[in-house]
């Protein structure tokens, strides 16, 4: 009776009735694919800011090790009268570097600038470049070397600890600067809190 007098038929009614039950079937599923989306997008930030955090970790790490062997480092007055006193003394040089998160994981890394991405992989470079003169040590060629030709491979490997100590720093400082939400801070050797 009510239908009629709105001037709709019980047809038009049962239209409209399925009209709206589509209609809102469909916002149903798309608000569901909204927050599905969401839900996605939100994981995906959250393993970008763990990749960033270990990442960090790592280069704090290996910077680390470049300032403990550089403040340990014996001198190369020291190295000189050592070598001229053992000629056949090769000194022992540990290249312990940590390299899994950069190596593996480097490609998922999307969270940083193009100009960061850069200065980690010369970090990383600088780190192999050492990888291979701390192997130039242990070679048999190493004791044909001259007494300043020994010592100068010695130096190099100081040297380019230097450079990677000094990017490392750089590039956590960087992390730091652009990463602030995360609280990103270097681990102090011998606190483990």
């Amino acid at each position: 009776m009510e239908a009629a007098a709105s001037g709709l038929g019980e047809n038009d009614l049962l239209m409209w009735r399925a009209v709206l039950a589509a209609a809102a079937a469909v916002l149903i599923w798309v608000i569901k694919q909204f927050y599905s989306e969401v839900q996605k997008w939100r994981l995906e930030k959250r393993k970008q800011r763990n990749l960033v955090r270990a990442l960090f970790a790592e280069i704090d790490f290996n910077t680390r090790d470049m300032e403990d062997f550089l403040k340990n480092s014996v001198s190369v007055d020291r190295i000189r009268r050592t070598l001229t006193q053992f000629p056949d003394l090769v000194p022992h040089v540990t290249d312990a570097r940590h390299t899994e998160i950069y190596r593996n994981r480097i490609g998922d890394l999307h969270d940083i600038s193009d100009q960061l991405l850069k200065k980690t992989v010369y970090f990383y470079g600088l780190l192999e470049k050492i990888r291979v003169q701390v192997e130039g040590v242990s070679s048999p060629g190493y004791v044909t070397l001259t007494l300043d030709g020994r010592i100068a491979v010695i130096e190099l490997i100081r040297k380019t600890s230097v450079d990677a100590r000094d990017a490392g720093k750089d590039i956590l400082f960087e992390f730091q600067r652009v990463h602030k939400k995360l609280g990103l801070r270097r681990h102090v050797r011998g606190r483990y809190k």
